[in-house]
Formats: structure tokens, sequence, C-alpha cells
């Protein structure tokens, strides 16, 4: 799948949790490829799996609060906090 197709997708309907999620949005500073997509051994059969980070919002850091990850299963979409990936980052988490 080439660059212009991943980003028609995540464009697409079915990626709208990424724009409406109140921890998403204009909160995610990365989003990059897991699975085969990652590894160079897609197959035309290959599902997109989605791997990123967002930022807490100014709310949920002046009131101490924080979300840990969003998961979308029907799009294997999984977009951690920035303060659980630091976490799964020290700990050499292959997530």
């Amino acid at each position: 799948m080439k660059l212009e197709e991943i980003k028609e997708k995540l464009a697409g309907s079915e990626y709208d949790f990424l724009r409406n999620n109140q921890h998403l949005g204009k909160n995610i500073i990365l989003l990059g490829l897991g699975g085969s997509h990652a590894y160079g051994t897609e197959t035309e059969t290959s599902d997109l799996d989605v791997r990123g980070c967002a930022l807490s919002s100014r709310e949920e850091i002046l009131c101490g609060e924080n979300f840990e990850q969003v998961m979308d299963i029907p799009t294997d979409t999984t977009v951690y906090s920035f303060t659980k990936l630091i976490q799964l980052l020290t700990d050499c988490n292959p997530n």
C-alpha cells in the first residue's frame, strides 16, 4: 500500500474516531504503521495496523487525569497517551 492510499484510507469514515474522540483529534502527535506494513511483509489482503501517540488535553493535565490508550478493534488501531507511551518505552515493551 502506497503512502497516498494510506492517507486516503485514514481520511475515510472508518477512521472518524481519530478526529472525533475526545482524547484524540488535534491531540494526536504521531501516527504510524504496525504489523506487516511496518515490517514490509504485507500482502494485498493485509489489514492496516495503525499505532500512534496523543498528548493529554489541557483539562486532563490540570485535573490530573490521564487516558492510557484508545483502541478501535475494527480498524486494529491503538493510540497511546504520551504518558503511557513513555512508560512502554522505558519498560522496553515492544507494543
